[in-house]
């Protein structure tokens, strides 16, 4: 679709937007996070991100 329209135009971002945001949906209906993941407690001083 984007293809057919004038590159950057408004209407061209407009598409654009539309195909990201169904992307962001799709990609947010599959994503699952472990909650041990993200768990809430916060960090000592002392813990990186990958070690702890």
């Amino acid at each position: 679709m984007l293809g057919t329209l004038r590159p950057y135009s408004e209407a061209w971002w407009a598409v654009h937007d539309e195909i990201q945001a169904e992307n962001d949906r799709q990609l947010g209906s599959k994503l699952v996070i472990c909650p041990r993941c993200v768990d809430s407690s916060p960090l000592r001083e002392d813990v990186t991100g990958s070690v702890r």
